[in-house]
């Protein structure tokens, strides 16, 4: 990652212009479907921290851990970097802040099928594969799509 480029902890501060950043994710089908609060969308039920990766003081990307409910493993989510600002190091350095905080021995995280640079990315670091199975959302097409399961030992 660039020296003029830092990871830090997100605040309230940053939701909205996090906001225009997954708009433009979003052009590249990240998320799937708009989501019709993005704020919330941001902070998801179980939400322990988030972290933003800023370049020069502009907020381009951003990864959170997440409990999703009681006896569930922490799990990496809402991963995302500008497109303007992608093969440079960001989600690495999103990733080690996301994996240096998350509770507990390991983590996870799931990920569509048809973004092989993501996989690639996560199995690179360390990741392994732990399943398949079709997602419980549908893209706006009505396909629903095929994930991957990943976890990570962190602890």
């Amino acid at each position: 990652m660039p020296e003029d480029m830092r990871i830090t902890e997100r605040t309230d501060a940053d939701l909205d212009t996090l906001v225009e950043v997954l708009w433009r994710v979003h052009t590249d089908g990240y998320p799937a479907t708009w989501p019709d609060d993005p704020r919330a969308w941001l902070c998801p039920e179980g939400l322990l921290g988030a972290w933003v990766a800023v370049d020069d003081d502009r907020i381009v990307g951003h990864v959170g851990i997440a409990v999703p409910g009681p006896g569930r493993m922490p799990e990496v989510t809402r991963l995302f970097v500008d497109p303007s600002h992608r093969s440079r190091g960001l989600a690495d350095g999103l990733l080690d802040a996301a994996e240096r905080f998350a509770p507990g021995p390991h983590i996870r995280l799931d990920v569509t099928e048809e973004t092989p640079a993501a996989w690639r990315l996560y199995e690179r670091r360390g990741w392994r594969l732990t399943g398949t199975g079709l997602a419980d959302w549908s893209k706006p097409s009505g396909e629903t799509p095929l994930l991957r399961y990943y976890a990570k030992r962190v602890g």
